[in-house]
């Protein structure tokens, strides 16, 4: 049991140090607009990746048929909507209800 302690208290280590060192070495000086700028697109670039990962891939395969993944008709679906309302929940209820409908029916 000692063990699994000494495990969680590493992984909080581990985890806590990257955040934290940055931000005591780097509070004290001026970051550039540019690089501020190019900071702002890491979110939105990480969240691509994995939505595009998720939805290009079928049982682990890269698939752009939609007769065989299953998920590029809701993902068509929730970018019209999307595109149209502008609104993240029509978008994700528009995707919940499109993915259930195509994984029951077909």
């Amino acid at each position: 049991m000692g063990n699994y302690y000494g495990l969680i208290i590493g992984m909080a280590v581990v985890t806590y140090f990257p955040r934290f060192l940055p931000m005591l070495l780097l509070s004290k000086k001026e970051i550039s607009p540019s690089f501020s700028k190019w900071m702002s697109y890491i979110p939105v670039s990480i969240f691509a990746s994995l939505v595009a990962s998720d939805v290009f891939f079928w049982e682990n395969d890269f698939n752009l048929y939609p007769a065989v993944n299953l998920k590029l008709i809701p993902t068509l679906l929730v970018l019209v909507v999307a595109m149209k309302t502008r609104s993240l929940l029509w978008s994700m209820l528009t995707g919940i209800v499109s993915m259930t409908v195509l994984w029951y029916v077909l």
